[in-house]
């Protein structure tokens, strides 16, 4: 039932505050939430701080296993610590040179968010504009950094602001609808199943042999620790990408019922979730 899946897509996380513990990192769940949703598949996930040396090798090691999409996320603002777009440009051996169509992006945000007020293009706010030659200015809708868009090969990178606003919106806007193209009619199904009253390690083989019934259906366990009577609480996921939504959600269903069957007869509490 799972069919090869036609579009393969990395995420590249940068910024200080990620590694601290200070700023969780919801960008990066989001993004993976709306890639998988329009039929992509995430194949890994990269945090880095805001070090150009790690900024430039993780975008290497990314482009080495060829992603069709690289999605990264931080540092493209004005300030010092901001160095996305020169280890992008570093890693792929470009010259970072003023976009003028970025620096017009810019400009209309300022007029459009300071109407009665003329705000001068310092430095730090050009700084915005540098792109990797050869790379495309995005429209940032709803912030002032554009995002930036390049290909190097059979991959396509997107460099999103890391405000989460801004990144949803461009994500929205652009880069789904690139996803979705490549993903040639893809789609996700997923059913969850809340399970008590039986331990893990039970349910293990159980999966085993759904899985082997259903080659197609992934099923991951997520224990949840335990209820007020000390009856186990476990979630159950079952997910496939196919074509077929229809066909997909048939074969979901059969294997959510063969294992609800068989984890009944073990007298455990079965029920689904929305």
């Amino acid at each position: 039932m799972q069919e090869k899946l036609p579009c393969i897509v990395e995420i590249l996380s940068i910024g200080n505050e990620l590694l601290l513990g200070n700023t969780v990192n919801t960008n990066a769940s989001w993004i993976a939430t709306q890639v998988t949703t329009v039929g992509g598949s995430v194949s890994r996930i990269t945090t880095v701080g805001d070090n150009l040396g790690e900024i430039g090798r993780a975008i290497k090691e990314t482009l080495r296993r060829k992603p069709d999409v690289l999605i990264t996320t931080g540092g493209v603002g004005p300030t010092f610590d901001d160095m996305t777009l020169k280890g992008v440009a570093k890693a792929l051996g470009l010259r970072i040179k003023l976009s003028k169509t970025a620096v017009g992006m810019i400009q209309q945000h300022y007029e459009q968010r300071f109407r009665k007020r003329i705000i001068k293009l310092s430095k730090p706010r050009l700084k915005m504009a540098q792109i990797p030659a050869g790379s495309t200015p995005i429209l940032n809708p709803v912030g002032t950094a554009p995002a930036v868009k390049l290909t190097l090969g059979s991959t396509q990178i997107f460099c999103l602001p890391g405000v989460p606003s801004e990144a949803k919106a461009i994500f929205l806007d652009t880069v789904s609808k690139v996803i979705r193209a490549k993903a040639g009619g893809n789609t996700f199904t997923e059913k969850w199943l809340r399970v008590s009253g039986v331990m893990e390690s039970a349910i293990a083989p159980i999966i085993d042999q759904v899985m082997r019934q259903y080659p197609g259906v992934y099923i991951k366990s997520h224990p949840r620790g335990f209820e007020t009577k000390g009856r186990s609480r476990i979630e159950l996921h079952f997910s496939t990408f196919s074509k077929k939504p229809e066909k997909a959600e048939a074969i979901v269903r059969r294997a959510a019922e063969g294992i609800s069957k068989e984890l009944r007869g073990k007298g455990a509490n079965v029920t689904p979730m929305s």
